[in-house]
């Protein structure tokens, strides 16, 4: 065997050895990305949201407790609404505010995502406490844009077309919904007839002689659990740059 040939035997050799090691790697690599393909990312996800929902529904509901403890200890008002609105002005710090904003939109942001996906699921509600109609207007105005709620018509703040002086109306409630619709007997109440029906960002203004001052939140989620609570402060979501 002349030189010639044993240098083309080798060059065979080493060209088919490449050939299968490529093939080889080739192999694993199509392995790996099946594995990959099959890995439960999705289920890491939903596991994710859910952890922070019950975390952001944990944390609200400590607060609702230590209120109710609060005015349990502190009867004053009528239902002890009095020491509910003191107790967010003087036990609850700047970071127990900032946690209970982080709260609030993690459960209201969950809300959007399941509204996004079938219409009739992820309704949010607002119950606005206020002195006045400024305060009360003061809870929309920040709390609503500040979520990415939806904006509707305010009602309630005329009678038959003429404006009603808001140092007439005194203390209010404000009733927000995101879902739209009213049912027939709050149509019956508000004696408008289906000029009544709610759409999605509506609210109605009503006089109100409680002593609650603040916001009360109901999210209302796929997973069927209750979620209503309150009262959170009027200004939660306020900045002084926008009032």
């Amino acid at each position: 065997m002349n030189a010639l040939h044993k240098f083309l035997i080798v060059l065979i050799l080493s060209i088919t050895n490449n050939c299968h090691a490529f093939t080889t790697s080739k192999q694993v690599a199509v392995k790996l990305a099946r594995n990959a393909e099959v890995r439960p990312l999705s289920d890491d996800k939903t596991n994710n949201s859910v952890n922070a929902i019950n975390q952001a529904t944990s944390i609200l509901n400590r607060y609702d407790q230590l209120q109710m403890k609060y005015m349990k200890e502190n009867p004053i008002g009528m239902g002890g609404g009095t020491a509910a609105l003191q107790f967010l002005q003087t036990v609850i710090t700047l970071q127990d505010r900032e946690e209970m904003r982080n709260a609030v939109i993690t459960l209201v942001n969950e809300a959007h995502k399941q509204r996004a996906a079938k219409s009739s699921e992820g309704r949010v509600m607002l119950g606005i406490c206020a002195e006045n109609v400024d305060e009360a207007l003061l809870g929309l105005k920040t709390w609503v844009p500040a979520l990415g709620l939806p904006r509707g018509l305010l009602h309630g703040m005329d009678v038959d077309g003429e404006p009603i002086a808001p140092e007439e109306l005194g203390s209010v409630y404000v009733k927000y919904n995101t879902g739209g619709c009213m049912t027939f007997t709050e149509m019956r109440k508000t004696g408008l007839g289906f000029d009544a029906l709610w759409k999605p960002g509506d609210a109605v203004l009503e006089m109100y002689d409680g002593d609650f001052r603040g916001v009360y939140l109901n999210v209302e989620l796929n997973d069927g659990e209750f979620r209503q609570f309150g009262v959170l402060p009027t200004d939660l979501f306020f900045e002084e740059e926008e009032w």
